[in-house]
């Protein structure tokens, strides 16, 4: 997994840095007094000329109290020119006070400007009209659209911005725009102090939470008592909008209001939100009647409609609405499109899903809300589930908490199982998904490749459900079934006896499959190397397969020992080939007598373990099918059939060509072998 940092988190500090040192020396020089100030090698700063007040005050309908606070930035050569009849079009009925500069370069912008985003706004008029009060602000006139504001102070509006129908625009105080600090886990009584950037990846989040550390906050020089709208952006019908920076291209239209956000482009805020205190990456969004404080929402995540999300990291591609979410980390693609509440989740990996009426959040004991759960990667939190903390599931992704289930505090480390509420206590099937309802991952495999929309972190979001960590987590699982007696790793469930056989029987399968695809791997890279000519040299294959020690992903014990999994990025670097060939050895001990006749016997057993996959797929779908076809009028007619399915018809031609690609290499490795 490559883990190459996107430009554009770099591109899009380095811009906000630049803007805010170029505004930080224009307030300076804002602060001096007399004529004709230099501001850059090419542009300077001048005071009104008397035609030009006369313009604004009689010909515009203007006051100020003080014209001589008023100043022009224009380019070098144009200093001595006269204004007045640009000012005339683009400035009328509007109140100014203190120091106020309309920016009037030919290129419309101090810094570079950009294409104008199409809205219907742009067929205003440019220019700054009918405001009520306007003071020390920056305003570029020639190209904003600035209209019947009540209040705008200390506000810097860049080239293309319109401002339209708002309220107060202000800055109370200096922002260190670009930082945020919140406390996720234990709401009370502690807490896990997060130091956040708008750039800061899940990567960086996850590092934090591990090492429980978090940095040492520095005063900042370029903190400014300033709002930013940096380029072509749009601010419209909100009451109040306070210590805001905006990247290029972001938009606030008819938010409720607007505190102390850094808004990345193509971010928005929308529709009766409250929103204070956040960092927005690209594309994410909080809209219709959502509110949102203390959190960073991630590239392509969503908060609403009617969302609540405090003291949280959303990460790329979440999407949280109607629901509440407090003091959490949320990893990506993770969806909680319903009514439900989520406290105090620590759940970096993300992945899944919160079913209406979920409760994962009952995190006070009585004595303080101080509790806090840990879910897994791709955890399916069912309808109405009350989840007692605290909870461990990082040692069970993928596995489902079904409907109406009450999980009392536990740790398990079962990966792929369903927990069901049952008489007598919860009952957990291990390696059910595995098992029974294939399809699940087979779909949810397509999707987190096919459905990812945030590029700038696809250099880590990418990973595969079945890889080195999951596997090794199967491993472990698999051996503590196996071993008899009290079984580790259940938590506070029951396992019966055919529940232990369905767990082993599928982290067998599961672990073999992933094996065997690497023994595969490693025959078609012997056949295609220098000098091999198509056929699988049996020595270097002996090579492949022994003399080298053994090695697991890892060694802590998940029953005993309290940690964090193995993150994907993690592995990086890592030889999978190594630990693959240590799970086909641990299960397939190697004959060395017949070596090619050995690795004959484990592809024929791949091609029969693919089958019987792609089987287990259609049949946990045509289940579906089946049930529904006798209970609802129909039923047929209105939903695809498994045989019809994507997600199936995917599985079986991925079976196919394992059985086609394992038919050629046998004929290679010897004339007589044939399936």
């Amino acid at each position: 997994m490559s883990l190459e940092l996107n430009d554009d988190f770099v591109r899009v500090f380095t811009t906000r840095e630049a803007q805010l040192r170029c505004l930080v020396r224009l307030k300076e020089q804002l602060g001096k007094q007399g004529g004709v100030a230099d501001f850059s090698d090419r542009q300077v700063l001048r005071p009104l000329s008397v035609l030009e007040i006369d313009t604004l005050e009689n010909a515009c309908r203007c006051a100020s109290l003080n014209w001589s606070l008023l100043r022009l930035l224009v380019n070098r050569n144009q200093q001595s020119r006269d204004f007045s009849s640009e000012l005339r079009t683009l400035v009328s009925d509007t109140r100014f006070d203190g120091s106020v500069v309309f920016v009037l370069e030919d290129d419309g912008d101090v810094l570079r400007s950009v294409d104008n985003n199409s809205t219907i706004m742009s067929n205003l008029p440019p220019g700054i009209h009918s405001n009520l009060l306007v003071c020390d602000s920056v305003i570029n006139i020639k190209s904003c659209r600035v209209y019947r504001n009540s209040f705008i102070s200390k506000t810097y509006i860049g080239p293309h911005c319109t401002v339209v129908n708002c309220g107060l625009i202000s800055t109370p105080n200096s922002c260190d725009y670009g930082k945020l600090t919140i406390s996720v886990g234990p709401e009370s009584g502690g807490g896990r102090n997060l130091s956040l950037t708008s750039e800061h990846t899940m990567i960086d989040v996850c590092r934090q939470l591990r090492e429980g550390k978090t940095l040492n906050p520095v005063e900042n020089p370029l903190a400014l008592d300033m709002n930013v709208l940096s380029r072509c952006n749009i601010l419209r019908d909100t009451p109040t909008l306070q210590n805001i920076y905006l990247h290029e291209t972001a938009t606030i239209e008819a938010a409720s209001f607007v505190n102390q956000v850094t808004m990345h482009p193509n971010s928005k805020i929308g529709n009766s939100c409250n929103v204070s205190n956040c960092l927005l990456q690209w594309n994410s969004a909080v809209t219709d009647n959502s509110t949102a404080s203390d959190t960073l929402l991630m590239e392509q995540a969503h908060c609403g409609p009617h969302g609540i999300v405090a003291s949280s990291v959303m990460g790329p591609d979440v999407h949280t609405s109607a629901g509440e979410v407090h003091a959490s980390v949320i990893g990506p693609n993770t969806n909680a499109h319903h009514q439900s509440l989520v406290i105090g989740v620590l759940w970096p990996l993300g992945r899944g899903n919160v079913g209406y009426g979920a409760n994962v959040g009952s995190n006070h004991t009585g004595r303080l809300p101080d509790q806090e759960t840990a879910s897994g990667e791709g955890i399916f939190w069912g309808l109405s589930c009350v989840i007692k903390f605290p909870v461990d599931l990082t040692y069970s992704p993928y596995s489902i908490v079904a409907a109406g289930t009450t999980l009392p505090p536990q740790r398990v480390c079962m990966p792929f199982s369903l927990i069901l509420e049952q008489p007598g206590g919860n009952q957990i099937i291990p390696g059910w998904v595995l098992q029974s309802s294939p399809y699940t991952l087979a779909r949810s495999e397509k999707k987190f490749a096919t459905r990812r929309k945030a590029e700038r972190h696809g250099f880590y979001t990418g990973w595969k459900i079945q890889r080195q960590e999951i596997i090794d987590m199967c491993r472990w699982a698999r051996d503590a079934l196996r071993n008899g007696g009290t079984v580790q790793g259940i938590g506070e469930n029951v396992l019966t006896e055919r529940a232990r056989e369905v767990g082993i029987r599928a982290y067998t399968d599961c672990i073999q499959r992933y094996a065997l695809h690497g023994l595969l791997s490693c025959v078609q890279r012997l056949m295609n190397s220098e000098g091999a000519d198509g056929i699988v040299p049996e020595t270097a294959l002996q090579a492949e397969l022994s003399g080298k020690e053994t090695v697991k992903t890892s060694h802590i014990d998940p029953a005993n020992v309290i940690d964090w999994p193995q993150l994907p990025w993690d592995m990086k670097g890592q030889d999978e080939w190594e630990f693959q060939r240590t799970l086909l050895l641990n299960d397939f001990p190697m004959q060395s007598s017949n070596l090619l006749s050995w690795v004959e016997d484990l592809l024929k057993n791949l091609v029969q373990l693919e089958s019987d996959y792609a089987r287990r797929i259609h049949k946990s779908k045509s289940r579906d099918d089946s049930r529904g076809a006798k209970t609802i009028p129909g039923y047929a007619k209105a939903h695809i059939s498994a045989d019809e399915d994507p997600v199936i018809i995917e599985a079986r031609k991925n079976a196919d060509e394992i059985g086609t690609v394992v038919t050629t290499l046998l004929r290679k490795l010897s004339p007589r072998s044939r399936l």
